[in-house]
């Protein structure tokens, strides 16, 4: 029985909350901060030039923003990282939406490359270390797959492997121990090396 209360109730309350609006703008009066009925001057009044270099001091975003991709190139071999972020949903070893244009870049850079490519995959700390290693394979594997599809028969020799958690380079807990989150997401990546730039 208190059902049909509440819808009458709640109808009624809707209806009278429509007409107040209608019958302000019915009578043509105008409403406080109605986009329509600006008096001319005051928009321009309203807004304040303000440069970064003045307001902004001590702040570096290099310093604080970590690349999802980047690159090292020691000798003759080039080494492409990829966040697994970037790749991969949380825990999982199937390719996201949006990893296939990234590796279409990495793609194009692969082909007529001479030499074994090598894919690597590795996870953060988190988790029993066999599920780990497990996990950091079948990413490497996907990501090799996805290469090959992208390539064809202009594909090279491409080797993939997991290293699991083995290989960090970011420490996942700070001085006091706590956990570090940003840390464990550098860990997570998939890195492909090849010869050449």
């Amino acid at each position: 029985m208190n059902t049909p209360v509440r819808t009458a109730t709640g109808g009624a309350l809707t209806a009278l909350l429509l007409a107040i609006p209608l019958s302000a703008a019915a009578t043509g009066a105008e409403v406080e901060g109605d986009p329509d009925n600006v008096p001319s001057g005051a928009l321009e009044d309203s807004v304040t030039e303000m440069g970064t270099a003045d307001s902004i001091t001590g702040f570096t975003p290099e310093d604080f923003i970590e690349p999802l991709e980047h690159e090292d190139v020691e000798g003759g071999t080039t080494t492409v990282t990829i966040s697994a972020d970037v790749l991969f949903e949380f825990d999982e070893a199937a390719l996201s939406d949006g990893a296939q244009r990234t590796l279409s870049d990495t793609a194009e850079r692969l082909s007529g490359v001479s030499g074994t490519v090598e894919v690597v995959g590795h996870s953060d700390g988190l988790g029993d270390d066999s599920y780990n290693q497990e996990l950091s394979e079948d990413r490497a594997d996907a990501v090799k797959e996805a290469l090959e599809d992208e390539l064809g028969s202009a594909a090279p020799e491409i080797e993939a492997s997991g290293m699991g958690s083995d290989d960090p380079v970011a420490e996942e807990t700070d001085s006091d121990g706590e956990d570090n989150p940003g840390a464990r997401a550098q860990n997570r990546r998939v890195e492909i090396s090849f010869e050449g730039e």
